[in-house]
């Protein structure tokens, strides 16, 4: 039984991790193209899609794995919210964007980025935890 939960969590940390590097990679594209990424989905639905599933995949792989030992799922979690975190980080606060692609963020509470970073250091501190929890 902990085999096929340790399988079925590997591979869901794995696409997460997969999703969130090409929406990466797209961001990346889509900034140095003004807009044009190679994925075609408005920037919208490309961070629901990629961004939002990569977290809910991530949690899942969290749950699924919860008391079995697996370095790959540790590994991709602190990576994975690692790099979700700093991905919002570098283009928002060290490189500003002047374009019209980031909506007007004159109160706090309109900005998605702060809450994208700190999804991204809550999925890795649940991989922290997974490597400092004894078993």
């Amino acid at each position: 039984m902990q085999t096929k939960r340790k399988i079925a969590a590997e591979i869901t940390v794995s696409i997460a991790f997969i999703m969130l590097a090409v929406y990466v990679a797209d961001a990346g594209i889509a900034r140095l193209n003004n807009g044009d990424g190679f994925i075609p989905l408005s920037l919208k639905d490309r961070g629901m899609i990629l961004g939002g599933g990569s977290i809910i995949l991530f949690l899942i792989s969290f749950g699924i794995g919860f008391n079995i030992k697996s370095k790959v799922i540790t590994t991709l979690l602190i990576v994975g919210g690692a790099l979700m975190a700093i991905a919002v980080i570098i283009p928002t606060f060290i490189i500003p964007d002047n374009s019209d692609m980031i909506s007007d963020t004159s109160s706090p509470s309109s900005d998605p980025m702060l809450g994208i970073i700190i999804v991204g250091f809550i999925i890795m501190g649940l991989g922290i935890l997974r490597a400092v929890r004894k078993k």
